[in-house]
């Protein structure tokens, strides 16, 4: 867990807490043992947990307009990435994470309770059928493409709210197919990171504001 917290200082200049800590590595532990009767993801990618999934979770951080939102709407949220991570080291944000599968909504409850993470919220639906929840952010990984995902959830998302969307090699061509669909954003912000990757993994965010 000291590789995992001198990254976080590395990659975005911020010292988790002890407790955020103690709960990634309960986390970790649930989330092995979950994934080995429950597909929530890859064999291939358990490997590389921390590096390719928690930190690219945390990326969002790297957006100033972050540290200023208290209520963030994660849209598919599968197995809580970014969603339950968030909520591990920002308590004082409350995060509502949604799938329309059942199984990874129900790990995600179980983590809840295991962590007691009260500023969680796992809603099992499909984003078009819940009423709006006025969001000060929307992220969505590894979902779809960004137009599609903004068609059934910008209703979420409150006037001068950001819409952010984690994504590698498709953000340019995404990008310029959502601004020519929808009026109702703004030309996007990118922030391009790098993930401690042994493929020298570069990845975006691609941060839109609700006009």
């Amino acid at each position: 867990m000291i590789q995992i917290e001198n990254e976080i200082q590395k990659m975005f200049n911020f010292t988790p807490s002890k407790e955020a800590l103690c709960r990634l590595e309960t986390w970790q532990k649930l989330f092995v043992e979950y994934n080995s009767h429950t597909n929530l993801m890859s064999k291939n990618d358990m490997d590389v947990l921390f590096e390719k999934h928690v930190l690219d979770s945390l990326a969002i951080t790297l957006f100033d307009g972050f540290s200023s939102s208290k209520k963030i709407l994660d849209v598919g949220c599968g197995g809580g990435f970014p969603s339950l991570i968030l909520s591990i080291f920002f308590p004082d944000k409350k995060i509502a994470g949604v799938d329309s599968k059942g199984k990874k909504i129900n790990f995600l409850n179980l983590v809840k309770d295991e962590l007691s993470l009260k500023n969680f919220n796992a809603i099992n639906s499909r984003i078009e059928e819940i009423e709006p929840l006025n969001a000060d952010i929307i992220t969505n990984r590894a979902v779809g493409k960004m137009s599609d995902v903004w068609r059934v959830s910008s209703k979420h998302l409150k006037k001068k709210g950001y819409f952010i969307c984690y994504k590698a090699k498709t953000a340019e061509e995404e990008t310029k197919e959502l601004l020519g669909l929808f009026s109702d954003v703004m030309r996007p912000k990118i922030i391009s990171y790098n993930l401690p990757l042994s493929d020298n993994y570069v990845r975006k965010l691609v941060i839109f504001e609700k006009n």
